[in-house]
């Protein structure tokens, strides 16, 4: 009989209300297989008292050093001894009143699942613009409905709101040299793809209310850049680029000289194109020339330090 651990790994958020409500749906169904284990990587102080929980279903376990999005995924694989792991971010909200239900009838129905997508989901009203950035490129090129994510299973895996095999984690854990943000789950799954791994998907999503302002997204998303480009130098033979658009439109226009003049051009105006991105009112056209921008920039930089 399978068993479910919901994992939830925690930095610098308030869980509470996702506890709560997920504690509450545990009792209300007598989901019995079921249990909750957080583990916090190193969050500032503030944020330790919020983590004191008195259900018998939550386990909470702090760590001392913040080891990373990578790192703290392998370790639930410590704290955890159930059949399948499903892990949400501690910044979601669950959308459904049988959440956890709908999970445990797919997993009864399905008893070799080996993974299995619920994915995340954005309002459809605009936030205030300083946080519209984000906002728009997730609800716009991340959020997929469930019919898109059936059509085309491989593209934009995310680690938010997913069930895995415990043995199938053990065997493909997620890699451990990626620092900082971004692209742990795009390499994970298609590393799962890529050895014929099925990916199951469910209409189960949860909300991504938590969004952050224009600012910090674009320094995360120069932290993403770096780990993408890494990704596609240590992982070259994979084919990374057919799972990610901006990686195969950068290596075609950096293949000919005339459109390597158009990648440094967009890095030269990336100022202005940061300029009106931090506005939250440019199109999604202008991310795109500010992230091909900086890619050349990355790529340049990382050539000169190997040569």
């Amino acid at each position: 009989m399978w068993t479910l651990s919901v994992c939830i790994p925690i930095y610098n958020s308030d869980v509470r209300s996702l506890v709560d409500t997920l504690c509450a749906q545990i009792e209300q169904f007598k989901l019995n297989q079921i249990n909750i284990v957080l583990v916090d990587d190193a969050s500032e102080d503030q944020y330790k008292p919020l983590l004191n929980f008195n259900h018998q279903a939550v386990q909470c376990h702090l760590l001392t050093e913040n080891i990373g999005r990578s790192k703290i995924r392998n370790a639930f694989l410590k704290y955890t001894t159930s059949t399948h792991l499903l892990f949400i971010d501690g910044d979601s909200c669950v959308k459904n009143s049988d959440f956890l239900l709908a999970y445990k009838r797919y997993l009864d129905q399905n008893p070799n699942c080996k993974v299995l997508v619920g994915a995340s989901c954005y309002d459809h009203n605009p936030p205030p613009t300083n946080q519209r950035l984000r906002w728009k490129y997730s609800s716009k090129r991340e959020s997929l409905t469930f019919d898109e994510r059936k059509r085309d299973t491989q593209h934009g895996f995310k680690t938010n709101n997913f069930v895995i095999e415990r043995e199938l984690l053990i065997e493909n854990p997620f890699d451990e040299r990626l620092n900082g943000y971004g692209h742990e789950d795009t390499l994970f799954g298609f590393q799962l793809f890529k050895k014929g791994i099925q990916i199951d998907q469910i209409d189960n999503p949860v909300w991504n209310l938590n969004l952050d302002t224009n600012e910090i997204f674009l320094m995360k998303t120069d932290e993403a850049l770096r780990n993408l480009l890494w990704i596609s130098i240590n992982f070259e033979l994979l084919g990374l680029e057919t799972a990610s658009p901006l990686l195969r439109i950068y290596k075609r226009l950096k293949t000919f000289v005339i459109t390597r003049l158009i990648l440094g051009m967009l890095y030269w105006k990336s100022p202005l194109l940061k300029s009106l991105l931090q506005t939250g009112k440019a199109p999604l056209f202008i991310f795109d020339f500010y992230r091909l921008g900086r890619l050349w920039y990355l790529d340049k930089n990382t050539q000169n330090k190997i040569s």
